[in-house]
């Protein structure tokens, strides 16, 4: 049985592996359009001018990233699940062309949303998903100065939840030696 690592994917392997499968579905695409004949619903064979195809559709590995970038911001997939995620998928398409407008802007603008779901995870103590995903951000952002309010933030609810488990176990011993 493999069990499930907790470190999180290279964002560089999620590229690839997407590249990998962009590249499969595009060969399948390719081959059935070949296969075709390219031939429309009266029989009649169409033309098509060069350079159309990639008008009517961009399948290019940048238009890829985006395209999953925009359904898991309507999924709600913001900065997790670890690999599938909004965030992920727009610094992905910044690794393959760091000047990308549209990934720029939409990690920019979902920045205050995702920091706020930071902070709930933060308040819910899910400590090691709030680290994270703050690693996550600092990757877009570094110098961020919420970032660094919520490493504070984290780190204090580590040492309340650390305090809290050792008021426990000691409850616990005093009650075993009660008895």
């Amino acid at each position: 049985m493999i069990l499930a690592s907790k470190r999180p994917l290279p964002r560089a392997l999620l590229a690839g592996g997407i590249l990998f499968v962009a590249a499969v579905i595009g060969g399948v695409a390719w081959r059935g359009h070949q296969a075709t004949g390219a031939i429309d619903t009266s029989g009649a064979a169409t033309t098509q001018a060069p350079g159309n195809e990639a008008a009517n559709t961009d399948e290019s590995p940048t238009a890829i990233l985006l395209g999953l970038a925009r359904t898991s911001i309507r999924e709600n997939r913001l900065i997790a699940p670890q690999g599938n995620n909004a965030f992920e998928y727009y610094m992905s398409v910044l690794d393959l062309d760091k000047t990308n407008a549209t990934a720029q802007e939409a990690l920019r603008e979902s920045f205050p949303q995702a920091s706020d779901q930071i902070d709930r995870a933060i308040l819910d103590k899910d400590l090691d998903e709030a680290q994270r995903e703050i690693t996550l951000l600092r990757e877009y952002d570094p110098d961020n100065y919420v970032l660094l309010i919520l490493g504070a933030k984290l780190d204090a609810q580590r040492k309340l939840v650390t305090a809290e488990d050792e008021a426990r176990a000691l409850a616990m011993r005093q009650a075993a030696e009660g008895k």
